[in-house]
């Protein structure tokens, strides 16, 4: 068996095969692979710069702004592989012989392994820096109503830049498929044949079917939890607790008469700004609470701010509700359904090094997805094995999840 020549065949037909069964992470933005192709080493995290917003001023005089431009960052952090070896008795007596049959029993379980991780790994970073929720915790949804709500969201925060992605569990398909069939409009598209949870377009996206979903436990107040000390704002939140509370990350909460507020009118859109909790607490009776996205809030005389998201800063005392929508949410659970645009999440992925000093080496990149795989194989003389790698290198980062991203909470 010569795998020498049919290498750069199965490298090809491995990344066709796994960017064609990407179904979470190919709907996110994937513009900043960029920025690991230059010249030079840029390292394992990347600032990408956020749009500049203005406040319109009235009158002819000159009222300067600041020029505040915001940042976010992509960490390339997971690296993903596929390992495995035979001997040369093993090679010479048991192994298939021909290209195809190579692919489909050894590379192919291989690729559909990485695909399935590398979805898995974008579903819980979406649903751990989505702030916005809808539906309710431990209740599986018969009506498309909550993704109408999502989509709602994402307009209220001026996210609809381009077609939403809504992912869907496969027990919440079948919940929704009396009231959601009619209503799926099926493309012909050649391409989307080969994603099999697609579904159709319906409610302004696409609609699929996946199981990289995440389930989320939401925390336990035992009482009251309440804002300590008036008009803050940032990620962080003085709070005043019971002992023992438990905040968990990716934990959804409203603070009273905090409302949000649309980016570009800021005016409030009526409905309770929700944050999502990215440290997890266990409650002292008085703590710090670290949340996304930061407050903004006018300023003391009602000035708003260029990047302003509330209409006003916390009150003191102003009461936390964990997982509005859910009635007596403490530790329920359920699956993180979701529905975002393109611009809520990056994705980055890596070329690695190809070695030169192993039996063969190739390495393809998808050029719409960035996503890039490399196999080589190398030969152990002590042992008299064939080592065969498959690996990956991506990360992820956030855009505008405040913006472009709601989940749909389940059972």
């Amino acid at each position: 068996m010569n795998l020498i020549n049919t290498v750069d065949w199965l490298t090809e037909k491995s990344l066709q095969t796994l960017v064609n069964k990407l179904e979470v992470a190919s709907r996110f933005n994937t513009s900043y692979n960029k920025e690991y192709a230059r010249p030079f080493p840029v390292g394992e995290t990347v600032r990408i710069k956020l749009p500049q917003r203005w406040i319109t001023t009235q009158g002819i005089a000159y009222q300067p702004q600041p020029i505040a431009r915001k940042f976010t960052t992509v960490t390339i952090n997971n690296f993903e592989g596929i390992h495995f070896d035979y001997d040369s008795v093993e090679q010479a007596l048991k192994l298939d012989r021909t290209k195809e049959e190579i692919f489909s029993e050894y590379f192919e379980p291989g690729v559909e392994q990485l695909q399935q991780q590398i979805d898995s790994d974008a579903a819980n970073f979406a649903w751990q820096n989505t702030n916005h929720v809808v539906g309710v915790l431990g209740t599986t949804p018969t009506s498309i109503t909550p993704f109408a709500q999502a989509r709602q969201k994402l307009l209220e925060n001026a996210g609809m830049t381009g077609d939403m992605t809504f992912v869907i569990a496969p027990k919440v398909n079948a919940s929704l498929a009396p009231a959601l069939t009619p209503l799926l409009n099926p493309t012909d598209e050649i391409s989307r044949l080969f994603k099999k949870g697609y579904l159709g377009f319906c409610q302004g996206g696409e609609w699929f079917e996946n199981m990289s979903l995440y389930s989320a436990t939401a925390g336990t107040w035992a009482s009251t939890v309440s804002v300590s000390g008036a008009n803050q704002s940032g990620s962080s939140l003085t709070i005043t607790d019971t002992a023992g509370d438990t905040f968990m990350a990716g934990d959804v909460f409203t603070i009273a008469n905090v409302n949000e507020v649309n980016p570009t009118t800021r005016r409030s859109t009526g409905s309770l700004k929700q944050f999502v909790v990215v440290q997890a607490l266990t409650g002292t009776g008085s703590d710090t609470l670290v949340f996304s996205p930061a407050i903004i809030g006018p300023d003391s005389a009602g000035v708003p701010d260029q990047y302003q998201n509330v209409d006003s800063l916390p009150a003191n005392a102003a009461a936390l509700t964990l997982y509005p929508g859910t009635t007596s949410p403490n530790g329920k659970a359920g699956i993180q359904n979701l529905c975002f645009t393109r611009d809520a999440f990056a994705l980055v992925a890596v070329e690695l090094e190809t070695p030169k000093a192993v039996e063969f080496a190739s390495q393809k990149r998808d050029p719409k997805s960035g996503v890039a795989i490399r196999i080589t194989r190398t030969w152990d003389p002590i042992l008299s094995r064939f080592i065969n790698r498959m690996d990956c290198l991506y990360g992820f980062g956030l855009l505008y999840p405040d913006n472009c991203s709601c989940r749909v909470a389940s059972a």
